[in-house]
């Protein structure tokens, strides 16, 4: 297999050692003195997977990283720097952890005591008088190395194969509460986070693009989808079951969301500007014959430890980079196709797939794609 997971911390060092010449190239290039990353979604990509969260409903962690030009520091409070230091492996993998007392907030001052004036530090919130600078700090995720690509398809194969086993189960009568909690622990010992769940049935389905559980029971047509995290790597998933045996509208609906996923797909390449896919996308729709379905939904864009980095517009593209990870996620008719990607110079390499699912087969832009079905069960 070309991409395998090094979990050493030499592996991680060697990742994290590029992260942080990309961080000091930035910091040279604009003019910072240090680099102040509170998000946990960063705190993990320049930590090649540390956790610094406790709570999932705020984007800032318990721990934070500051980059000087000749150090790196892990910067926490007493409660957490044991974790940080037993757990999470900081301290071998190079950061010098620091800490205050939980009732004092000494954040700003320990960030100054090692940096300098904060007006000379970016950061990735808004923080003291430090400059605001997440859309800078952001694209260095973008061009994924090796270890994180290795991560990336064990979250996609990984989180594939338990959705398309645990919807199998489900039956109809059961509420997309319950649904939503079957998956829950079908993803958990996985060590999967969950971000993000869609789980609509039969008429939500049709009316919303981003259906939110409810108490409404299934009766024939589900569609869930998921966004799982693995080590701070976000990537998206959606599968269909549908009851009562094959039904040849449903197919053709969903064939066609099919054929504007690939077409998308297949012009996002290293080196070009992503907005052509923004393009072929729209006039996908149009040669379907669905043209009024565009509309109703953001249609995809980058992905990596943020569910989207950008969603693609006219307005919002970027040149793509090697390595960096996609989405695209066409909806028609209550149907809906969505796998990531990873644009690569030999092309796209799938994050998600069908494991256990039927194959729908296409080939668009001499690319081979091998998407996931829906099942009609009887």
């Amino acid at each position: 297999m070309k991409y395998a997971e090094d979990n050493s911390i030499a592996g991680r060092k060697a990742e994290i050692s590029v992260k942080l010449d990309r961080v000091r190239e930035m910091m040279e290039r604009e003019g910072f003195k240090g680099v102040f990353l509170r998000r946990h979604n960063n705190f993990s990509w320049i930590t090649a997977g540390a956790k610094s969260f406790v709570t999932l409903y705020v984007e800032t962690g318990e721990a934070s990283v500051l980059i000087t030009k000749e150090r790196q520091y892990a910067l926490t409070n007493i409660i957490e720097q044991g974790r940080m230091r037993d757990e999470e492996r900081l301290e071998e993998l190079g950061f010098e952890i620091a800490y205050h007392p939980w009732d004092e907030n000494r954040l700003a001052e320990m960030v100054k005591e090692r940096a300098g004036d904060l007006g000379n530090i970016a950061c990735d919130t808004h923080f003291e008088n430090t400059r605001f600078a997440n859309g800078i700090i952001n694209p260095l995720h973008y061009s994924l190395l090796d270890n994180e690509v290795a991560r990336y398809l064990h979250l996609g194969e990984t989180l594939s194969a338990a959705l398309e086993e645990y919807i199998v189960t489900v039956k109809p009568g059961m509420t997309e509460f319950e649904i939503t909690g079957g998956l829950c622990k079908a993803l958990w010992p996985k060590g999967i986070d969950q971000v993000l769940y869609l789980v609509a049935a039969d008429e939500r389905a049709y009316k919303y693009r981003h259906g939110i559980p409810t108490d409404k029971k299934l009766e024939k047509h589900l569609i869930i989808s998921v966004n799982g995290r693995y080590k701070g790597l976000i990537t998206t998933v959606t599968r269909m079951i549908h009851f009562g045996g094959r039904d040849e509208k449903i197919a053709a609906a969903f064939d066609a969301a099919c054929e504007v996923e690939c077409r998308s797909v297949a012009v996002i390449k290293p080196g070009s500007d992503d907005v052509a896919a923004y393009r072929a996308c729209k006039a996908a729709y149009e040669a379907t014959g669905h043209p009024d379905m565009w509309s109703l939904h953001g249609q995809g864009g980058a992905q990596s430890y943020n569910n989207r980095d950008y969603m693609i517009t006219e307005n919002s593209h970027r040149i793509t980079a090697e390595n960096q990870g996609y989405c695209y996620n066409p909806v028609i008719d209550g149907t809906k196709a969505e796998d990531a990607f990873i644009a690569t110079s030999e092309g796209p390499v799938f994050i998600t797939k069908p494991v256990t699912f039927p194959v729908v087969e296409k080939e668009y832009g001499n690319i081979r794609f091998r998407l996931p079905g829906i099942v009609f069960a009887d």
